[in-house]
Parts: structure tokens; sequence; C-alpha cells
């Protein structure tokens, strides 16, 4: 069960709000690479993060794992973040209460719960990034 291709195959539903890179939607895992960098995307892009929480959670019928993951989100600053705002709300209700909308290989969701967007820090005056926390209990099918 990888949390990660979960949320990625998700992320398809604000595909046509992303920049692009290499003919896709701009989503990464963990980090932007350096090169899609180099020219500032005029619209916003987004990065998986690895989980934050990856918990146990077995029963006598059922094995499963509670992992927490952000999806963070970043555009150039432009003087608004209302864009990405959209995006980052977007992404927010794609997966909000919604465990049986998500494909899991090996599995199913059984909760999926999701907190923000909120702001995330950069290290690059030049962008402006939010982020949502996405909770979800996954159990082997």
């Amino acid at each position: 069960m990888n949390s990660t291709a979960t949320i990625f195959a998700r992320l398809a539903g604000v595909a046509s709000a992303l920049a692009t890179y290499n003919g896709a939607p701009a989503i990464f895992s963990e980090r932007a690479p350096d090169n899609f960098l180099d020219t500032p995307p005029t619209k916003p892009f987004l990065i998986i993060n690895v989980p934050t929480r990856d918990e146990p959670m077995e029963t006598f019928t059922e094995t499963g794992r509670l992992i927490q993951q952000d999806v963070r989100g970043y555009q150039k600053d432009a003087g608004s973040g209302a864009e990405l705002d959209a995006v980052m709300r977007s992404v927010r209700d794609l997966f909000h209460n919604r465990p049986g909308e998500l494909t899991v290989t090996g599995g199913k969701c059984d909760v999926c719960r999701v907190n923000g967007p909120m702001q995330s820090p950069t290290s690059d005056e030049a962008y402006i990034g939010r982020r949502v926390t996405i909770r979800l209990d996954l159990v082997r099918a």
C-alpha cells in the first residue's frame, strides 16, 4: 500500500490548473527538479511530501496503516496567492471525506481527512507556498 502513489493518482483531478514538466502535470515527490525552477513556472506546482506519520493499525481481522502526508503547493509570488489558494482548496476537496474514491493498490482507504490549506514556508522569497495534510487509514484488501 503506497500512499504516495494513491495521492499522486488522485491529484490528476487538478492537473489542468498546474504547470507542466516534460509534458506532464508538475506534481513531484519530495522536491521539484532543479531544472524545473530554472525558468519559474507561471502556474502552481505540487510536491507530495514523504509521510510524517506512518503507524500500524491492526485488529484481530484487519491489518492497516495510519498515514499522515502533506501535499505542498507553490507558485511564483506575483502579489496574490488567490490562484494557489484555489488549487489547494481543490486538492483538499479531492480527498476530504472521500475514502471510497481513492485507488489503493493492495488495499482500500477507510478514512480520509484533510487539514488545510495553510501556509507552507519557502526558502526562496520569490515563491509562496500552501500545504494540506492528508490523513489516510489504509487497510489491506
